[in-house]
């Protein structure tokens, strides 16, 4: 993530980068060690899309203090 907003790591941590689930669950973290997006546990698609063929999980990174 780091990589793909153009920041330095450090920058992460300054600008308290942090993702935003906008579901009921939290699946996503953003590790400020390396800047990667990872997922907090396995993500079982049969229990959060059990009837619907295109499953969706909608997230935002926030990041403060414009560049």
């Amino acid at each position: 993530v780091a990589k793909d907003l153009g920041l330095q790591l450090p920058a992460l941590k300054d600008r308290d980068a942090h993702v935003f689930d906008t579901g009921r669950k939290r699946y996503f973290f953003l590790d400020l060690k390396n800047g990667h997006l990872s997922v907090m546990e396995q993500v079982d698609r049969e229990e959060i899309c059990a009837a619907v063929s295109k499953c969706v999980l909608h997230f935002e990174i926030l990041v403060k203090h414009p560049m």
